[in-house]
């Protein structure tokens, strides 16, 4: 284990370094004031939609405030709502990490919170519980787990363990999802962290990989899997775990996407698919010819699908083509306002949703987390946490 000197360097190197500085790009911006946030976990809704269509569109902007933590340590993930950011970071080789809370209006931090495992992944946010996806203890690196830590009394108030690395959890009300790349489900209430259900895919001879976060409704939790004794697309049911429908197939490593009456999957390197979401029959397909095949965002009865080639605009109920606009794509596209934002090689690139116009770029994209606010951006760049704002 490392030395409980060494954990307090960390967490106090980390809080002590944070250095805030406020700007704008160009003189003839004046960047606005950010509002608040509403993506409390990895792709913003439990239906994993990467979308927030409500609101304001965003331009190019200016900075509004970076905030640095100690050189060495890299932003892991994050997640923010209301006024608040929750930041997870780690530093490479080290077995520890740290999470604290960034104050969107103006980048100072609060408490750094010491976590004694690594961070896999950015948190899902419930009020005021941050639950962090973190590896097993330092002697059982095959094991990982989620840790609920309540940043209004920095306190942890639960844990849930299981096998495999996990990934960023889904929250849903009170309900929170854990998923992991052995195979294992696990339903939580959030609150009193008291486990609902759970369920192993796979057998005694291999575990299943579910590689990606699950998606989420009123009824259903649903996954893929991805082994020799579990493959495919599993509907559970939201209050007991219990398989409600299967679709068998190639592995889906990137997350599906629940929206209106369809789950979206998104099949690597050849097909997106809609699956109807009460019963899993197929509704239709749309084939896509470039590799790399991301998972899409939801908004204004769009689907906007990427591959690392082309963007997609499609519709919800029929898959059919509304536009397409080549890019050199690096990852899932989101949506905020009327705008698609779809990250790149070596920028971000915004296209109206209307019609793939360009409506701006950033170039030096991020290259960790990115997430909206209401009238800006936040992202991670490698030990830096960034706020670009629309002009006023």
């Amino acid at each position: 284990m490392p030395s409980l000197h060494r954990r307090q360097y960390l967490a106090t190197s980390a809080a002590a370094a944070l250095a805030v500085t406020a700007g704008c790009q160009t003189s003839s911006c004046t960047p606005a004031t950010p509002g608040v946030a509403r993506w409390p976990q990895a792709r913003g809704t439990p239906q994993n939609t990467n979308a927030v269509p409500d609101q304001p569109t965003l331009t190019a902007g200016g900075n509004y405030w970076t905030t640095s933590f100690a050189d060495g340590l890299d932003v892991t993930g994050l997640a923010a709502t209301a006024s608040t950011a929750v930041v997870v970071g780690h530093i490479p080789g080290d077995h520890d990490g740290i999470l604290t809370t960034l104050d969107i209006d103006d980048g100072t931090a609060d408490t750094t919170h010491e976590l004694d495992r690594t961070p896999t992944g950015p948190p899902g946010l419930a009020d005021s519980i941050a639950i962090t996806p973190v590896l097993g203890e330092y002697t059982e690196p095959s094991t990982g787990g989620v840790v609920a830590i309540d940043t209004a009394s920095w306190t942890t108030t639960w844990t849930h363990e299981m096998d495999g690395r996990p990934n960023p959890p889904t929250v849903a009300e009170d309900l929170l999802v854990a998923t992991s790349d052995h195979g294992d489900v696990a339903a939580v209430e959030v609150p009193t962290g008291e486990t609902l259900w759970t369920r192993t895919f796979g057998d005694d001879r291999q575990r299943a990989r579910i590689p990606a976060s699950p998606a989420v409704d009123d009824n259903h939790v649903y996954i893929t899997a991805d082994g020799s004794a579990a493959q495919g697309i599993y509907a559970l049911d939201r209050e007991t775990g219990e398989p409600q429908w299967k679709i068998p197939g190639p592995a889906i490593p990137e997350p599906l996407v629940r929206t209106e009456d369809v789950v979206l999957a998104s099949y690597d390197r050849y097909e997106i698919v809609a699956f109807d979401a009460a019963n899993g029959e197929r509704q239709w397909g749309k084939a896509m010819y470039g590799d790399d095949l991301f998972a899409p965002a939801v908004g204004h009865n769009r689907i906007f699908s990427a591959d690392n080639a082309t963007v997609y605009a499609l519709a919800v109920e029929t898959g059919d083509i509304h536009w397409e606009q080549d890019l050199d794509i690096a990852g899932s596209p989101f949506v905020v306002g009327q705008s698609v934002i779809v990250p790149t090689r070596d920028s971000l690139v915004s296209l109206h949703v209307e019609d793939g116009s360009e409506q701006w770029t950033m170039s030096g994209g991020p290259d960790g987390g990115c997430i909206p606010v209401e009238r800006g951006l936040l992202y991670a760049s490698e030990n830096t946490v960034n706020l670009q704002t629309n002009c006023e």
